[in-house]
């Protein structure tokens, strides 16, 4: 009997192990991209790095995670219009990396306004966090939804914000048919790569000398249909 038991564990790992790179099966794409590696000397690229995509993927969280509860006070509501383009500015300038010109801001807000949620903090009266994101459709027609920033006031951190945001802007995306949800991020921030952990995100590829500050990032992807598997090759 234990020699059975033994067998039917086995098989059953193995059919975790199989579903579970099916769940990290990704279309590649034609720059310079590589999946994960335990070593970072595989890591190199010879070729033109995927720092090339524009515009970057940036997320501000500095440990942004639930410490404090909410109060009642902060409410989460869609993008209107131009009134609210100068608080999302103030927060994304003062505290990511690479700097955008209103264009880009336009260019997410005015095509994707339900994908750009604000936190209002009533008491305030203030705009105190924001993501923005778009949706786009693949050549094999499956639609994936995109979280292009994120940032939180300071004075709002480690309050589970980021998260909530975040939730919305998926849950969004969900609802206009989303197969699945990429972002990038740092490979050194630890903080939002836990947050995006939580949240089902798995890591997909690491992308050589993505930011303008030479740093390198992890592409991340949350999966709500698996991509179809690739037809067999036909012979003649």
């Amino acid at each position: 009997m234990a020699v059975g038991m033994d067998d039917r564990s086995k098989s059953v790992d193995a059919v975790i192990n199989i579903l579970e790179r099916c769940r990290q099966m990704a279309k590649p794409g034609p720059s310079c991209v590589q999946k994960q590696t335990n070593s970072p000397a595989e890591n190199d690229c010879n070729t033109m790095p995927d720092g090339s995509q524009w515009p970057h993927c940036q997320h501000y969280l500095s440990e942004d995670e639930p410490v404090d509860p909410l109060g009642q006070s902060i409410e989460l509501i869609q993008y209107k219009d131009e009134t609210n383009l100068a608080d999302i500015m103030r927060l994304m300038t003062k505290d990511l990396s690479e700097p955008y010109s209103i264009y880009t801001y336009r260019f997410f807000v005015h095509s994707w306004p339900e994908l750009c949620i604000l936190a209002y903090d009533k008491t305030r009266d203030a705009i105190v966090g924001a993501v923005v994101g778009k949706v786009e459709t693949q050549t094999d027609n499956r639609k994936r939804g995109y979280i292009a920033m994120l940032a939180i006031d300071a004075s709002l951190r480690r309050q589970g914000l980021g998260t909530k945001l975040v939730s919305r802007a998926i849950r969004n995306m969900q609802h206009q048919g989303c197969d699945e949800v990429y972002l990038e991020t740092e490979v050194d921030n630890l903080t939002a790569q836990g947050l995006y952990s939580k949240l089902g995100f798995i890591r997909d590829k690491r992308l050589i000398r993505y930011y303008l500050n030479g740093k390198d990032a992890f592409r991340l992807k949350l999966f709500f249909t698996l991509p179809s598997p690739m037809p067999p090759p036909e012979y003649c």
